[in-house]
């Protein structure tokens, strides 16, 4: 099973975050994941500095295992995060952020959309095929899924990751590109770029 793992970071964190030993533990313990990581890295304030989480997209054995994985990771332990939120993830383009075509020198934006509760919006919190969306959203997609609730898999909204020249172009797309996120009553745009080893 894949799962989408989003880490809110905890404030006044940047003294941790600035620590070698730290990095390369968290480094060291993802590595042991690295076969089945369909998306990782850091997501940042408007600045793109300010670091205000971390996402893993990952492929677990249960529901427990994606328990296991939230608490012993070394960034979590060490106090870098504040909150956890964890669904499972239906990839819906069928690869990992490592195999998107587009250009490196573009910013990178993570998305959220969630029904939060709302049992009318949780009724159609399915995403729109990947088939049906514009040619000009899909060519800028790097991550697009389906989140559904750990406990009974019930649909709670959908996930992506795509490119452009800022959030604004990005959010024109969005709106142009036909995957209908409006029908949520939470979205969250995150500037965001690829994670591991430099």
């Amino acid at each position: 099973m894949d799962f989408f793992v989003y880490s809110r970071e905890a404030p006044g964190t940047e003294a941790l975050r600035a620590d070698d030993d730290l990095l390369e533990e968290h480094w060291a313990y993802m590595d042991r994941f690295a076969a089945s990581m369909i998306a990782r890295g850091p997501t940042f304030g408007t600045d793109r500095k300010t670091v205000t989480g971390s996402l893993h997209i990952v492929g677990l054995p249960s529901v427990d295992a994606v328990h296991e994985f939230v608490a012993r990771e070394p960034n979590n332990s060490a106090g870098v995060y504040a909150e956890h939120s964890a669904w499972r993830f239906e990839n819906l383009l069928g690869r990992t952020m490592w195999d998107f075509p587009g250009a490196a020198d573009e910013p990178r934006f993570l998305i959220i959309a969630r029904s939060d509760g709302d049992p009318e919006t949780a009724a159609g919190a399915r995403p729109v095929p990947p088939e049906s969306l514009s040619t000009a959203l899909r060519k800028e997609l790097i991550v697009y899924g389906a989140l559904s609730a750990l406990d009974d898999a019930a649909p709670v909204g959908v996930a992506l990751a795509a490119q452009g020249r800022d959030r604004q172009a990005v959010e024109t797309l969005l709106e142009q590109g036909r995957v209908g996120l409006t029908f949520f009553p939470s979205i969250e745009i995150h500037a965001w770029e690829f994670g591991g080893r430099r």
